[in-house]
């Protein structure tokens, strides 16, 4: 059997998007030694939400990269909602300033990211697939690094620590047995297209016409992000997406009208798979992050910012050597709650449930302030917006836990930090 070539580096992470290169970024500001790898090539694009709330720009601006991003311009974000001809409009609670979201596009994000990087010092190679691992990912034999195939050939990438960053369809995770876990099913789908060329506004605009949810995010360069999420029943009528997607956004005149003289400029693309899971984060050797460790409804937009925030903080653990227990243990004291309210994401609207919100939410500025703010993680649903909105309890579940256990299983003990 012929050897191949191996490099050694302190850190060896597969994937690298948002998470990964987010993770390269720290670990190399931390001094270590750390290459990323990535099948892909960038820039180039993924399926994933856009939208990026100011707890996010906060991150992307202490990464280093939000003048790269901005130079893009996507526009400052308010929300609105729009329900039955009335409306609300809110701005977030500043954090460093910003009371705004904004919508960027992964083929524009991902490459700054992996510049950023680059420039902070870890290793970036594009096109390399992973193979295999090196070790078997046992306590007497850990995970030290992976084999990967690219142009030049196979190279082994050898060190103490191999981080999966590579997506809901992990190949680290499938290496080492890390299957999904405390699945949470969905009742609803998620459909969009990339278009240019729409009348718009700084708002991210939400239509509800229950049972659908579409929604208009204006995006960088020029681009705009209009979705379809809807009931996942309706998928066994759809025949053609696109003419499907078209009469779904014709339905809604307030949006439609936006799209006179503009142009579609993608393929409808989307997925029925929007399942919640967890998976085991660390073992002998291994961890995973973003969305190969944990995953939500994207209705609740969290994948572009739990990834920043988990990057951050596992970078930590591993510099400090604590990694193997603390950071699952971290992970589930941050997830649960916004966890447990995907389950209410994930479920197709009703009238009379948005009528009682909507008439809470305009009587109230700032309980529909709090409620946008749940969505940058400043507010929590089950202490600041829940209990004060009338009959919304009875729509998200009543609590955390009540919500959680049909798919709690086992889970690490909060106390079982370290």
């Amino acid at each position: 059997m012929t050897e191949i070539p191996v490099r050694t580096y302190d850190a060896v992470i597969v994937g690298a998007r948002a998470a990964g290169s987010a993770l390269a970024l720290h670990l190399a500001r931390a001094g270590l030694n750390v290459v990323a790898l990535d099948r892909s090539t960038f820039p180039s694009d993924i399926l994933s939400t856009h939208v990026i709330y100011p707890n996010t720009i906060a991150r992307l601006d202490q990464m280093g990269v939000l003048d790269a991003v901005l130079a893009h311009a996507p526009p400052p974000l308010y929300t609105a909602w729009h329900h039955e001809g009335r409306m609300f409009v809110a701005p977030h609670t500043p954090i460093e300033g910003r009371d705004w979201a904004i919508c960027v596009r992964r083929i524009t994000l991902d490459g700054i990211l992996v510049e950023g990087a680059r420039k902070a010092g870890a290793e970036i190679v594009e096109g390399m697939t992973v193979t295999g691992l090196i070790g078997k990912g046992t306590e007497d034999d850990p995970v030290r690094g992976v084999t990967a195939l690219g142009e030049t050939g196979e190279i082994g990438f050898a060190a103490p620590i191999v981080i999966g960053a590579d997506g809901v369809n992990s190949t680290i995770a499938r290496l080492v047995g890390a299957a999904r876990k405390r699945i949470m099913p969905t009742e609803t789908m998620l459909y969009f297209a990339y278009w240019t060329g729409v009348k718009t506004r700084n708002t991210q605009d939400f239509f509800f016409e229950p049972p659908w949810v579409c929604a208009h995010f204006p995006a960088d360069d020029g681009h705009h992000v209009i979705t379809m999420n809807g009931p996942l029943t309706a998928r066994a009528e759809i025949k053609d997406w696109d003419e499907y997607y078209l009469n779904r956004i014709r339905s809604i005149p307030a949006l439609w009208a936006r799209l006179e003289g503009a142009t579609k400029v993608s393929k409808v693309i989307g997925s029925p798979r929007l399942e919640g899971y967890y998976r085991d984060h660390t073992g002998p050797g291994w961890a995973l992050v973003g969305d190969a460790a944990h995953f939500k409804h994207p209705a609740g937009a969290q994948g572009i910012g739990d990834a920043f925030h988990a990057a951050e903080v596992l970078a930590g653990m591993i510099a400090d050597g604590s990694w193997r227990h603390a950071y699952p243990a971290w992970r589930e004291q941050d997830s649960r709650e916004f966890y447990a309210f995907c389950k209410h994401l994930g479920e197709p609207p009703g009238n009379d449930s948005m009528r009682q919100v909507m008439d809470t939410y305009i009587r109230d500025p700032k309980l529909a302030r709090a409620i946008v703010d749940v969505w940058a993680r400043t507010v929590k649903p089950w202490s600041d917006v829940i209990p004060h909105v009338p009959g919304l309890a009875a729509v998200t579940g009543a609590s955390i836990d009540a919500v959680l256990a049909p798919y709690e299983g086992e889970r690490l003990p909060l106390a079982a930090s370290a």
